[in-house]
């Protein structure tokens, strides 16, 4: 195998969150191909959904598996396993195939949780808040390579060749992995795995993900929406009861218990409920008609190409969140991350007129947002062992995933408060509903800020002494 040094290493797994933050944002620039071609809109939405509640689902599981298995083997077999589904879903019209390719690709969001485990095993422990700040970014230009090289490929080919796309991304960052990241062994627990308590984490948060899901379409009162989240909350009930009366759990939630993890997962809860959804609130921002005050009425497409120079500007934000954590801490760089954010929402109040100040807004709240990202997941890497690296990290994305599935519920609602009515009848936000959405995330984005008053410092990176100290 080639000799690895910092960059092939950081390079590898930069291209591996590209290909796995790629294929999970592709579908949204082709969604009006694919309700054309299977038929409405609520099929065409499960081809996203499913991917998302695998996605979710495997990151605590594929992630611990990799503290215990070895990361890198695990990470091989998931770009695998996702370079197949996007095969299925590329080589036919069948849905339930394609669906089944969705499903299978779904496992490359645990790319995530193994990358920051790999991170922290292989490079020296300087080097390791900018390199994590550097997969926080990998992941936003995954997202922005999908954007647009999904609608241009929907735009001029077919839209399986989205997934060929995607097969080849996955299939470059497996070689990529195979000869840069070095084998390390995995950390074996000293007592026998309990797979049932392994398992059970996934039927719980796929329940619960669906019953938020299919709120949109049935509405809170559907009897089915609850039942899947009463469900799954009976799961992870039991679950967790199972965990804390382990000697050795499979999923270490005591670790829950730990100051800054606790206020790693509440800050994500935070940032999950208002300022990701950035992304949401102002594509509905500059598409609204401008007759109503409170819009650009931009195309889709521009609306998109507006959201690339923050993705641009981004880039760096990553990077520069690891530096001021090793060089200030975890407490001072979401302190900065959080008034960025919050300062560009603050803005966004006064209902901007032109592109170029919703373009200006956007790189502030952005450039602020993956800035807490990175922060989060620094503050994880020096509070936890380095054996359960992984499990932290899929368990926050959890955390992510449920709390911005909700927040776009709540986002919607908020939007909905202060309405104009459309010749066609359609109801459009308001300049008093945009300004009543922003605020609130204002207000999330500042609470999150002053959580990290919080946190404490910790002293080793990591180690058990650090585990001990932050209680």
């Amino acid at each position: 195998m080639q000799r690895s040094t910092y960059w092939s290493i950081v390079g590898a797994l930069f291209l591996a969150e590209i290909a796995a933050t790629f294929e999970s944002a592709m579908l949204y620039a082709a969604l009006p191909r694919l309700i054309n071609e299977f038929g409405d809109p609520i099929t065409a939405g499960w081809l996203v959904t499913t991917h998302m509640l695998i996605g979710a689902a495997s990151g605590v599981l594929v992630g611990r598996l990799g503290d215990i298995r070895g990361r890198k083997s695990l990470i091989l077999l998931m770009l695998a396993v996702a370079t197949v589904g996007s095969i299925l879903s590329a080589a036919t019209s069948n849905f339930g195939v394609v669906l089944a390719g969705r499903a299978l690709q779904g496992l490359s969001v645990a790319v995530i949780p193994l990358s920051i485990g790999i991170i922290r095993e292989a490079l020296p422990r300087d080097k390791v808040p900018v390199a994590v700040g550097l997969m926080t970014t990998g992941s936003g230009v995954g997202v922005a390579i999908g954007l647009v090289l999904g609608g241009v490929i929907v735009d001029n080919l077919d839209w399986h060749y989205l997934f060929v796309a995607s097969a080849i991304l996955l299939a470059l960052s497996w070689i990529a992995i195979r000869i840069w990241i070095p084998n390390r062994a995995g950390s074996a627990p000293n007592a026998p795995i309990d797979w049932i308590e392994g398992l059970l984490p996934a039927p719980g948060i796929m329940a619960i993900l669906y019953g938020i899901s299919e709120s949109k379409a049935s509405g809170w009162a559907d009897a089915k929406v609850w039942g899947a989240i009463v469900f799954g909350l009976a799961v992870m009930a039991y679950w967790a009861r199972r965990s804390l009366n382990s000697r050795e759990p499979f999923v270490d939630l005591r670790l829950l218990a730990t100051r800054n993890v606790a206020i790693a997962n509440v800050l994500t809860v935070l940032l999950g409920l208002g300022t990701m959804q950035v992304v949401m609130i102002f594509s509905t921002y500059t598409q609204s008609p401008t007759w109503t005050m409170a819009g650009l009425g931009l195309s889709a497409t521009v609306a998109g190409i507006a959201k690339l120079p923050s993705n641009f500007l981004s880039f760096f934000a990553g990077p520069i969140s690891g530096l001021l954590t090793g060089k200030y801490g975890d407490r001072i760089t979401v302190l900065i991350g959080g008034g960025l954010a919050a300062a560009g929402w603050i803005l966004g109040l006064a209902m901007p007129n032109s592109l170029v100040e919703v373009i200006s807004i956007l790189c502030v709240i952005s450039f602020g947002t993956t800035i807490l990202n990175a922060a989060v997941y620094n503050i994880l890497v020096g509070t936890v062992p380095e054996a359960r690296t992984g499990e932290a990290i899929g368990t926050i994305a959890v955390t992510r995933g449920m709390a911005s599935a909700i927040g776009a519920q709540v986002i919607a609602v908020l939007l909905a408060t202060a309405t104009l009515t459309a010749p066609n009848g359609a109801h459009i936000p308001s300049p008093e509903g945009f300004r009543l959405t922003m605020l609130w995330v204002a207000g999330l984005t500042v609470a999150g800020t002053l959580v990290a008053l919080l946190l404490r410092a910790h002293k080793t990176e990591g180690g058990p002494e650090a585990l001990t100290a932050n209680v």
